[in-house]
């Protein structure tokens, strides 16, 4: 489990992107690379265990395909580059990018954050030339890094959201905290009397207690009152999803797969206003999808529930990935259990990298999760997350 590929996928997962909305951050760039290039085609790619998730490019539309039919699934293997005249190369020469689209040459750079993980490419394909210029490259590579800094600073954006969010929780909590007891000392001053003469000093003292009392609270329901008033940012919003939500944004993402397969992929959940942290939610769960995606045969279903339960500390989400698919032994439930990655074909031949469902298990149990898994050959999959969730 040590691999590059689960590194990489961990650092996706990490960075917890909604790959529908990142077209505005690198589309510009995507469509300079062409012109630089001078060629029909231009993507930035993420890859994650499954697809190739294309976020931006010439073509101006977001889409997605199986990471094994992407020739990006090699760039991301490589440390600077990987070029291939695809019309003279035995790999691809047959596939549909050469024999339909027309293409015949394919240059790629490795997405890296701190020159370390690839987690995506850009890429461009001609269907005239046969090579690059040295310049040409240069100016893509200068592009390539360009990139790869603005998902750093998501990256860092992200971090600072978080932990913007969480001194708000924290300087709410703390003005709630003192109000009440300081509310208590101000109402026993009121009440006391300061009409006896022997109680002078005591008097002078009680009235400097109230007073500072009085600017303490003031000070409380200025905190408060800030925090009441002021309207929910544009980074808290993108930071949290209801079950609504999250079920739409999932059904968006994975439905696409399910269809080019010929799978019913259908959900259910029960309307919940309760705001919670995205927090890796997405990469979880989309990579349970997948798998079922993977392991079902066309004709087959998947159903996603997802479920808010309320217990007497805390709020747990509840998602259940169940599909018709091929099933597994007893003997790779239990490699699964011990967190061992093997691979497996999936039913219209997609090729395995024989860590999805450990994958998942490793993410939910880094937020103190529960995992379970019920599987048996030609009967199906059942798998289910419990997430303590963050609001």
């Amino acid at each position: 489990m040590n691999t590059q590929d689960f590194k990489r996928a961990k650092v996706l997962a990490d960075l917890d992107l909604d790959y529908q909305e990142l077209k505005s951050d690198f589309q510009d760039l995507s469509i300079l690379a062409a012109k630089v290039a001078g060629t029909e085609l231009s993507e930035v790619n993420f890859i994650d265990n499954y697809t190739q998730w294309t976020v931006a490019g010439s073509a101006g539309e977001f889409s997605q395909k199986p990471r094994e039919a992407s020739i990006c699934n090699i760039t991301i293997t490589e440390d600077h580059q990987f070029e291939s005249r695809v019309d003279l190369d035995l790999r691809f020469k047959d596939s549909s990018y050469v024999q339909k689209e027309g293409y015949k040459y394919y240059y790629g750079i490795p997405l890296k954050l701190n020159d370390e993980i690839a987690i995506g490419t850009l890429c461009i394909g001609g269907k005239t030339i046969e090579d690059l210029s040295e310049n040409q490259v240069e100016q893509l590579h200068l592009i390539a890094k360009q990139i790869e800094k603005q998902i750093l600073l998501k990256q860092k954006l992200r971090l600072a959201q978080k932990q913007a969010l969480e001194e708000r929780k924290l300087k709410r909590r703390l003005a709630h905290d003192v109000r009440s007891p300081l509310s208590g000392i101000a109402q026993l001053i009121e009440l006391t009397d300061h009409s006896k003469e022997h109680y002078e000093e005591l008097i002078d003292i009680l009235n400097l207690i109230a007073s500072s009392t009085t600017s303490v609270l003031q000070l409380v329901e200025d905190i408060l009152s800030v925090e009441t008033n002021k309207s929910p940012s544009n980074f808290e919003s993108d930071s949290f999803f209801t079950l609504e939500s999250l079920t739409q944004k999932l059904m968006d993402l994975y439905r696409p797969q399910a269809q080019a397969k010929d799978i019913e992929l259908n959900y259910e959940f029960q309307p919940n206003a309760l705001k919670f942290s995205r927090n890796n939610l997405l990469p979880m769960i989309g990579n349970l999808i997948s798998n079922s995606i993977k392991f079902t045969e066309t004709g087959g279903q998947i159903h996603l529930k997802l479920e808010i339960e309320h217990t007497q500390n805390t709020n747990n989400l509840s998602v259940l990935v169940s599909d018709t698919g091929i099933g597994m032994s007893a003997q790779q439930v239990d490699d699964i259990i011990n967190k061992k990655a093997t691979h497996r074909t999936g039913t219209s031949g997609e090729k395995g990298y024989g860590m999805g469902l450990v994958f998942v298990m490793r993410l939910c149990e880094e937020l103190a999760g529960n995992f379970t898994v019920e599987s048996k050959p030609e009967e199906g999959t059942r798998v289910k997350l419990i997430i303590p969730l963050k609001q």
